[in-house]
C-alpha cells in the first residue's frame, strides 16, 4: 500500500443513543473522542480497520459524558451579539461598551471603557476587534514570557496569535512554536497565563499524562481551576 493511501481519511456519520457522530477513519493508534464548539459536535477519530461495531459500542460507553460535554462546551460559546452601538464585548473578562462607526476601512481603538470599532459590516468589525485583541496580547505577552520561559526551563521559538475554533492554544514540540487563541484576550489574565504555561510545559512533555500534571502542579498549582474556569465560563 503506498504513503498517499494509507493516509486517505474516511469521513462517515453514526447515530447511537441519539447522538449523531462524525466518524473520521485516520492512521492513529487508538480511539479518539471530541465534544466541539460552539454547538457540541461530536467527533470521533477511530483507526483504520476498526469495525463499525466498536465504534458504536465506544460512543454509547462515553454517551454520558458526551451529554454533560456537549451542555457545558454550548454555555461556554453562545451566538455572539452582533457588533453594534450598544453591544457588549469582553476585554480581560471585563464587559465593555461598543461604539460603531460605518466606515470602508476597518479599525479598532479602546477609549477607556469604550471599545470604539470602524467597519463596512459585521465581518468587517469582527476582524477589526480581532486586531484589538491582538495587540492586547502582543503587549502583555512579553513580560508573561520572560517570567515563565526561565521558570519552565525552556522557551519558545515563537509565539503567534490566531482565531482557533476548538483549542485555546497548541504547541510544536519539534519546532517550539505556540499559537494562542486570540480570544484568550476576551477571558481574565489569569487564562492567558495558563495556556501559555500549559503550552510551555509541552515543551518538556508532548502528551498530558502524570508527568504534564507533575510539571503543572509545580509551576502553577490552582492549574485545575484556572483550566475549569476557562472551559465553563460564558
Amino acid at each position: 500500500m503506498s504513503t498517499m493511501s494509507r493516509n486517505i481519511h474516511h469521513v462517515a456519520q453514526l447515530c447511537v443513543d441519539g447522538v449523531v457522530a462524525e466518524v473520521t477513519y485516520k492512521p492513529i493508534k487508538n480511539l479518539r473522542l471530541r465534544v466541539l464548539p460552539p454547538d457540541g459536535r461530536v467527533v470521533v477519530s477511530v483507526p483504520l480497520g476498526i469495525p463499525e461495531r466498536t465504534v458504536r459500542e465506544f460512543v454509547h460507553r462515553h454517551s454520558e459524558w458526551i451529554a454533560r460535554s456537549q451542555t457545558e462546551v454550548r454555555a461556554a460559546s453562545p451566538a455572539p451579539e452582533p457588533l453594534r452601538d450598544g453591544a457588549t464585548v469582553r476585554l480581560w473578562g471585563r464587559p465593555l461598551d461598543v461604539r460603531v462607526t460605518p466606515s470602508a476601512g476597518g479599525s479598532a481603538a479602546l477609549e477607556r471603557d469604550v471599545v470604539h470599532l470602524a467597519g463596512p459590516d459585521e465581518e468587517g468589525l469582527r476582524r477589526a476587534l480581532d486586531t484589538l485583541y491582538r495587540r492586547e496580547l502582543a503587549e502583555a505577552l512579553p513580560a508573561l514570557r520572560r517570567e515563565w520561559e526561565p521558570r519552565v526551563g525552556l522557551g519558545a521559538a515563537s509565539v503567534k496569535l490566531r482565531r482557533m475554533k476548538t483549542r485555546w492554544g497548541t504547541c510544536n514540540s519539534r519546532t517550539a512554536a505556540i499559537t494562542l487563541n486570540i480570544a484568550l484576550a476576551e477571558r481574565p489574565p489569569s487564562a492567558l497565563e495558563y495556556v501559555l504555561v500549559h503550552e510551555l510545559v509541552h515543551l518538556h512533555e508532548r502528551g498530558h499524562g502524570p508527568a504534564f500534571s507533575a510539571w503543572m502542579d509545580l509551576l502553577l498549582p490552582d492549574w485545575r481551576a484556572r483550566r475549569r474556569a476557562l472551559r465553563t465560563a460564558g
